[in-house]
């Protein structure tokens, strides 16, 4: 059985939201107490960090923003075999509006959202100016991530070609923190307002933060939301801008050590986490879903839970390393095929790799017919070559699949088909069986002022 637990006065409609866990109750690292006044930088600073300890939740990219558009995408890619009959029902696409996964994610995004709102209301609190530039920088990058993710899976895709007016997610721009800033009435802007909020919260991070880290996650976010639009031109300069003038660089003699390493040359964007802070080691956590073997003493690691669909798995070409060095067979809890992207508990989960930059460029220059920094050819056969595989000639079918082999089971499969107008399986790209349904619970406590997206009751 799951479980609900208060976490933090929250989202539009409550005051205090839940945060569904499997099985067991895990508390937040960090939290703050949304009605307690922030008086100085460093009360400031401490809610900043609890807004990034929303991110690393299961709830969020620990497991969840990595898992769910994958397994929502799992024909022919990958296969769910657990007991958890909330990710059986995102895998099969039976899903009801009170799946506690998908309440969860958007319970706990927004969570994250009025933090870092909270944080933004207390800014004038920092009497420095640069630390007050960067704790605003860092809490829009936060506040539009979590936007773009939400828009992306609890309404219809963006269309490059169409209005958008379709029915996005609610728009948070305001801290709630007492009973008196609750709304009952707030109600969902069109993708077209969604995606335009995403891009202002982001750029305008990049001009506020000082690190140059933060600044190039903001940038490879950016980038990817630019290619989500088909906004061809900018994130093709987002993508040259990262590859040319970032710190981050490609792993040649490695295609393991990316998710091994923490910190590594291509971790544009990593979720921290070790044996004390993690999403979890028996019932959340993408080690815990993803991993199937045996550890020194003989125990099981992992529950071994998403396996690769066989189909993909021979969709690889001969020696394709990719194939070789990061698919296993399991030898824990059940056999078949694993990824050993998600192998241990204690990882660092990178978001943002410099590889998806590469794969960025590479398509944009190949539909825009240009070779900014480099040309798709060359972009495309560093890769391919770092994978054991011989040159092509990139065609833009060449290009998805080499974007396909080198980001799985990363968090892309849902997105990409969505974007390319792909269907999956039997259903079309844009059907709404594609979309996940707002939450029963938020749809009741709006007084319907939330609508429901198609097919779903409530």
């Amino acid at each position: 059985m799951k479980k609900y637990r208060n976490i933090l006065v929250v989202l539009l409609l409550i005051v205090s939201a839940t945060s569904c866990k499997k099985q067991l109750e895990i508390d937040p690292k960090q939290q703050i107490d949304a009605a307690a006044a922030l008086n100085n930088t460093a009360d400031v600073q401490n809610a900043l960090t609890g807004a990034y300890t929303f991110l690393a939740l299961g709830d969020l990219y620990g497991t969840n923003l990595v898992m769910l558009p994958d397994l929502y995408a799992s024909d022919g890619y990958l296969n769910w075999r657990g007991s958890f009959t909330s990710y059986r029902n995102i895998a099969s696409k039976a899903i009801i509006s009170n799946n506690v996964d998908v309440t969860r994610t958007w319970v706990t995004a927004y969570a994250a959202i009025n933090t870092a709102n909270i944080v933004l209301s207390a800014l004038g609190v920092v009497n420095d100016a640069n630390t007050r530039n960067v704790i605003e920088g860092k809490a829009l990058f936060i506040r539009g991530i979590m936007h773009f993710e939400l828009v992306r899976l609890y309404a219809l895709p963006y269309d490059a070609t169409g209005t958008n007016n379709n029915l996005g997610v609610p728009i948070m721009t305001k801290p709630v923190k007492t009973v008196d800033n609750v709304s009952n009435n707030v109600t969902r802007k069109t993708v077209a307002e969604v995606y335009t909020a995403v891009e202002n919260d982001l750029t305008t991070a990049i001009a506020k933060l000082a690190s140059v880290n933060d600044q190039y996650a903001a940038k490879a976010f950016l980038a990817r939301v630019y290619l989500q639009e088909g906004k061809y031109a900018l994130a093709r300069d987002l993508a040259n801008d990262i590859i040319t003038n970032s710190p981050y660089s490609l792993i040649t003699n490695s295609l393991e050590a990316p998710f091994r390493t923490k910190n590594s040359n291509e971790g544009i964007f990593e979720i921290k986490q070790n044996e004390q802070s993690n999403a979890g080691t028996s019932n959340d956590g993408l080690a815990t879903f993803y991993a199937s073997y045996l550890n020194s003493t003989g125990g099981n690691v992992g529950r071994a839970d998403a396996l690769v669909n066989t189909t993909f798995y021979n969709s690889f070409e001969a020696g394709d390393k990719r194939q070789t060095e990061l698919i296993y067979e399991g030898t824990g809890a059940r056999t078949g095929y694993f990824t050993k992207k998600w192998y241990s508990y204690y990882d660092n989960i990178p978001v943002c790799r410099i590889t998806e930059q590469y794969l960025i460029r590479a398509e944009c220059n190949f539909r825009l017919n240009t070779a900014i920094g480099a040309t798709p050819a060359s972009d495309i056969n560093m890769l391919r070559a770092r994978a054991g595989l011989g040159t092509v000639v990139p065609t833009l079918d060449i290009i998805l699949n080499e974007r396909e082999k080198e980001l799985d089971y990363e968090g892309f499969r849902l997105h990409d088909y969505k974007r390319t107008k792909r269907s999956i399986g039997a259903f079309p790209y844009n059907d709404p069986k594609l979309v996940f349904p707002i939450p029963d619970r938020e749809i009741k406590a709006s007084n319907n002022s939330l609508i429901q997206n198609p097919g779903y009751s409530g």
